[in-house]
């Protein structure tokens, strides 16, 4: 039996990690949607791509192959793991945007462009870890002058999401109720996105000889800086996923006047306020439990009395 040395074991730890987290991510997926819009979708992604980058490293590691084919593979599934989370978190918070008040939330003008932006960032990651891997020097070059051109979109990218963060949470009044969870966990999850993303900018711009050198990254660094911050940050979301409700799509003001005339009930309740623009504190105020009706006396039963009401409620 081959020994493993501690990438060997890392690349264990990840399936060990990933393998659950990629039958938990599609139960999310049949859950929630596989809509990328989502996010969920690419929790998914993630795990896939961890899954294949881990097996073919212990497939090296125990059978001594080291073919081109094998690197390239270990090469791009470890250079794209920062597009994936990135694109959860801006699901995530597309979704709690969209059910924000009216005017208070971030439009989905902004995030339609930030999606591209990072779709192309993974694209470019794809292909620069391609050529990096490649035996020709001017390949090397270009590849790494793609994967310098991708890590800095995915730092503006997290700044972006970050302040786009901070933003619902200055306005929380105006966040429904059952985002709160997944606003929490998207907050809670900056720090560790912000260690993995710092670790993709150390190990593109690096030179060689420092432990950051994409081609000998020190395994420890590898082991806290990626593997344990995805692993965290996709703890979060999955977490997050399991408390939130499934997604309904807003419904206009027009759709809710029609709904209100089919079924006879005002869905604003005489507020003028549509449902899904409602605060926290609306939503309070206008499902608060009816008022009790006023308590009778013995006296209300006597005859007479009973005799009056009848009298007056026919006049």
């Amino acid at each position: 039996m081959a020994v493993l040395d501690p990438r060997g074991i890392l690349s264990a730890v990840e399936l060990a990690f990933f393998c659950p987290s990629l039958i938990i991510s599609a139960t999310l997926c049949f859950r929630h949607g596989f809509n990328t819009k989502y996010g969920w979708f690419y929790l998914l992604t993630l795990s896939i791509l961890r899954i294949i980058g881990a097996s073919v490293t212990l497939y090296s590691e125990t059978q001594h192959d080291y073919s081109i084919g094998l690197i390239i593979t270990a090469a791009i599934t470890s250079s794209i793991g920062t597009a994936p989370l990135l694109l959860a978190l801006m699901g995530f918070l597309e979704r709690i945007h969209t059910g924000m008040a009216e005017g208070k939330g971030v439009k989905m003008i902004v995030f339609r462009p930030l999606h591209l932006i990072a779709l192309a960032a993974l694209v470019i990651a794809i292909v620069g870890g391609t050529n990096e891997s490649d035996s020709s020097v001017s390949e090397q070059q270009t590849g790494k002058a793609l994967m310098e051109a991708a890590a800095i979109i995915f730092l503006v990218m997290y700044i972006s999401l970050a302040a786009i963060a901070l933003l619902a949470v200055t306005r929380l009044r105006y966040v429904l109720t059952e985002e709160h969870r997944l606003l929490r966990a998207t907050v809670i999850a900056l720090p560790f996105l912000f260690v993995r993303i710092l670790y993709t900018q150390l190990t593109t711009f690096a030179k060689p000889g420092s432990i950051f050198y994409y081609r000998s990254v020190n395994v420890y660094v590898l082991s806290f800086m990626q593997f344990a911050m995805e692993a965290i940050v996709v703890t979060i979301f999955i977490v997050a996923g399991a408390m939130t409700p499934k997604w309904i799509k807003p419904q206009t003001v027009d759709q809710i006047a029609e709904d209100s005339h089919k079924h006879g009930d005002m869905e604003s309740r005489g507020s003028g306020v549509p449902l899904q623009n409602r605060s926290a504190r609306q939503e309070r105020v206008l499902y608060q439990a009816p008022r009790q009706q006023q308590q009778r006396s013995i006296g209300d039963y006597r005859p007479s009395r009973l005799i009056m009401n009848a009298i007056k409620t026919r006049r």
